[in-house]
């Protein structure tokens, strides 16, 4: 009986715990955008830059607290491809902490608060180098014909709210001595 309570207790506090992350959409919706977000990501960390703008939409904003502020697709490109070009790569861990669904059809919309870890390695040797950093970010998404894409991204400059995320990008890419 007290091990029958105690695993009724457990998947309530679970499900309750999913019910906060997780709001207004169904699992299919769910998984949809999770796969949006990790082959986004992927397309970043290949280094795809004209794959990876085309995760958003041409009116996109960037915002974030370290830079200017990014105001068209064609922007983002051209400041990815400035950076694309240089002897550095980003490798990006992300995951979503948050998500919310409005609707799944064209014009509907979504957000998502994801942490992120990210470190940029050397091109040709593969090293690291630059800090390991982390943070969080919120991404509002809209439902297009050709599925979801980024209408608003903001960096909100939350440092420290990703180390488990900077220990598992040390783990994969370590700095050498």
């Amino acid at each position: 009986m007290l091990k029958t309570t105690l695993l009724s207790i457990l998947s309530l506090a679970a499900l309750s715990a999913a019910a906060q992350e997780y709001r207004g959409g169904t699992e299919a919706d769910y998984r949809e955008i999770r796969r949006f977000h990790d082959n986004s990501v992927a397309k970043n960390n290949a280094g795809d830059v004209a794959g990876a703008v085309q995760d958003y939409l041409p009116r996109l904003r960037v915002l974030h607290t370290k830079s200017t502020t990014i105001r068209s697709r064609d922007s983002l490109e051209e400041s990815w491809l400035k950076t694309s070009k240089g002897p550095n790569r980003p490798i990006l861990i992300s995951e979503i902490q948050e998500l919310e669904v409005n609707g799944n059809e064209v014009g509907d919309w979504a957000y998502m608060i994801c942490r992120y870890a990210y470190v940029a390695v050397d091109r040709k040797t593969g090293d690291v180098v630059s800090e390991y950093q982390d943070g969080r970010y919120l991404a509002l998404l809209e439902k297009t014909e050709a599925g979801w894409k980024v209408l608003l991204d903001i960096d909100n400059g939350a440092a420290g709210a990703a180390p488990d995320l900077v220990e598992r990008l040390r783990t994969r890419i370590p700095a050498k001595p």
